[in-house]
């Protein structure tokens, strides 16, 4: 967790003082605490005491960022990064001009003079439950005088994520209709499970960067969809990272050794170009198993990526996904009418026929 200076505290000290009358007695959209407010129980057990209609909220990262447009985009306090034109596509033209946020790094308090000018009713955070993050949620209450409401990132926890969040937006209808879907996924992924032990794992090698060269080990919350839905990830754990991203660099003579059967691409929309051309085209793929059987595979990013950064609830459809590109005699999965629904569910966004052929271009087997 980054320090936070001494003169930031005493800005927001005496900022706060103004607003609030030296208390936490201020108006509702600063977030302060209200006699008529209401308290909630976070997922980490925090008591959270609430404004009783909540007017704007602010997202810590995209994850959370994605969480509400689901849930109820019409709270979002902005966008926690600029989209490419091929993301925005698929957003709704009202959300569109949300501003963008100088969101916070996890453990960061750097941003908390701009959390406070907008003025959220509250933030959110999803993250592991653990006693760090507690603190950290704590102090950046205590420094913006915003409520903070806390949510499981586990990926076996986003039903009862949703059901949370809708107590906390008071958009329990939309919740539950999301937390359905969770639970239908969870369940078809578990009665898969003991199909899955009569053979071996199917392997896969998740590339990301320009030349498909830098990855997420095992273990990685970035890449946790493909030991979920039973894969297993080649990358061991403990590979060194870099770069602001912390991606793993890795060598063409390490993936040559590893040789999956299935490689999944992700990279950033901006300022870097997919590997799926290179993978499928370098002489120096062509001996991996997976790019010989044309198991090369883009993941879907618009508007969200379905696997990884954000590794948000997204995520859901990048499960059913990953589980039938790597078993789908296991796990059946209708390509076009799944992600119809799921977008109209989730996005609240109608895909026409052409937006689906976008999608699923690189996303299914090359014949």
């Amino acid at each position: 967790m980054k320090r936070v200076s001494t003169r930031l505290i005493l800005f927001c000290v005496i900022f706060v003082m103004f607003l609030t009358g030296c208390g936490r007695q201020g108006s509702m959209n600063s977030g302060a605490v209200q006699e008529n407010g209401r308290i909630i129980t976070d997922m980490a057990g925090r008591k959270v005491t609430l404004p009783q209609k909540i007017e704007k909220v602010y997202p810590v990262s995209p994850v959370e960022m994605v969480l509400i447009y689901t849930l109820a985009p019409e709270l979002l306090a902005g966008w926690s990064y600029h989209m490419a034109a091929d993301q925005s596509d698929y957003i709704l033209p009202e959300y569109k001009k949300l501003p963008v946020l100088a969101w916070t790094t996890r453990g960061s308090t750097g941003n908390v003079e701009e959390i406070i000018k907008m003025q959220p009713s509250l933030i959110l955070l999803v993250t592991d439950m653990n006693a760090a993050n507690k603190e950290y949620a704590d102090k950046l209450e205590q420094l913006t005088q915003i409520p903070v409401v806390m949510l499981d990132s586990n990926i076996n926890k986003m039903e009862e994520l949703y059901l949370t969040a809708g107590k906390v937006l008071g958009r329990e209808e939309q919740a539950g209709k999301l937390a359905a879907y969770c639970r239908e996924t969870m369940a078809l992924v578990a009665a898969g499970k003991p199909r899955l032990q009569e053979g071996n794992p199917v392997t896969v090698y998740y590339a990301e960067g320009r030349g498909g060269l830098e990855t997420e080990p095992r273990g990685s919350w970035h890449a946790e969809i493909i030991d979920f839905v039973g894969g297993l990830n080649v990358a061991e754990p403990g590979l060194p990272k870099s770069g602001a991203i912390g991606r793993s660099p890795v060598s063409m003579e390490q993936v040559l050794a590893w040789n999956p059967e299935v490689i999944l691409i992700s990279y950033f929309r901006d300022g870097e170009s997919s590997s799926y051309p290179l993978i499928l085209g370098e002489k120096s793929w062509k001996n991996i198993r997976a790019v010989k059987t044309r198991q090369v595979y883009e993941i879907p990013t618009g508007p969200f990526n379905w696997f990884d950064r954000p590794p948000a609830v997204s995520r859901l459809i990048g499960i059913r996904w990953v589980a039938n590109l790597l078993y789908p005699a296991v796990y059946p999965f209708d390509f076009r009418s799944e992600v119809k629904r799921f977008y109209s569910l989730f996005y609240h966004y109608q895909l026409s026929e052409q937006e689906l052929d976008e999608l699923a271009a690189r996303a299914q087997r090359v014949q």
